[in-house]
């Protein structure tokens, strides 16, 4: 299995939403910070940290400002661990993956050839797929799987624990 992070989105605008149902946002300790106008990043101070942590052990109802950090993986796994991976539909998306159809072997075939090609698959056989998720997502795949029996399992939740924030607002 190979997971490589392609991009994070979302921390600063979390940040900022974690604070509006109690207009708190004058105790907000992050630094967002701007060029010319344009947003170039934020660092997240302890009270925001602190906070989200808070929020995020409360519940889902109250951490849903998790929803909005949203990471972009590459991952290749066994077609049997992405069957798993199916279980979470909720905060992750498929954007793409390799087609089985399109693999050098079956390029040429169709119909009934083309079904039992298909059909000799392995389950063992890996997979690329790009796939979205949120931080309110992954908590819940990382807490429901990190003890699983699947090695598998076991290092794409080591693989989240690496994330910006993870120890605190995932893991926690």
């Amino acid at each position: 299995m190979k997971i490589v992070l392609r991009e994070i989105a979302g921390l600063a605008s979390a940040l900022d939403a974690m604070r509006l149902p109690m207009k708190s946002h004058d105790k907000s300790d992050s630094e967002f910070m701007y060029s010319q106008g344009k947003f170039t990043g934020v660092a997240p101070g302890k009270a925001d940290i602190l906070l989200m942590s808070k929020l995020v052990k409360a519940g889902d109802e109250h951490g849903k400002a998790l929803r909005g950090i949203i990471v972009w993986a590459d991952i290749t796994a066994p077609r049997y661990w992405w069957q798993e991976m199916d279980t979470y539909r909720m905060g992750t998306e498929g954007l793409s993956s390799e087609s089985t159809m399109h693999s050098p072997g079956m390029r040429k075939l169709s119909g009934k050839a083309l079904q039992e090609a298909k059909a000799a698959i392995t389950e063992g056989t890996e997979q690329r797929r790009y796939r979205t998720f949120g931080y309110q997502c992954l908590r819940h795949i990382y807490h429901q799987r990190r003890n699983h029996r699947l090695p598998e399992w076991k290092q794409f939740c080591e693989w989240i624990e690496g994330l910006p924030y993870a120890l605190e607002f995932v893991c926690s």
